[in-house]
This record gives structure tokens, C-alpha cells and sequence, in this order.
């Protein structure tokens, strides 16, 4: 089952921005290298928690 991004209560911004860089899914975020992702404002902490637990990835994969 997908999760989708919109499901994991993300910030309006961040919710947006995900969504520019084409972004659906978490499934979608789990190829993404972890520095690129964290370079975007407001994705840290708590919601890179909940990303990668709704992605099914490690918190520290490089």
C-alpha cells in the first residue's frame, strides 16, 4: 500500500515543495539520497522521521 505524502500531516510549504520536485508518494522519496532531501527548508527532525517510516527506509541511509 502507497502512503501518500498529503496523508503525513507535512507543513503546506514543504507539502508544496515536495510536490514541485514531483514527489507523490513516500514510495517516491525512498530512492532520494538523504542529502538531497534534507536541503530542503523545513524537512528535518519529526518529518524526516515520519517520511522514513512511511517510506520504509533507514533514518541514517546515505
Amino acid at each position: 500500500m502507497t502512503t501518500k505524502i498529503s496523508d503525513l500531516s507535512l507543513h503546506p510549504w514543504l507539502l508544496q515543495e515536495l510536490k514541485n520536485f514531483g514527489f507523490e508518494t513516500a514510495e517516491d522519496l525512498k530512492n532520494v539520497p538523504s542529502a538531497e532531501l534534507l536541503r530542503i527548508p523545513l524537512l528535518g527532525g519529526r518529518v524526516w522521521r515520519n517520511i522514513c517510516k512511511a517510506a520504509g527506509r533507514e533514518l541514517y541511509d546515505p
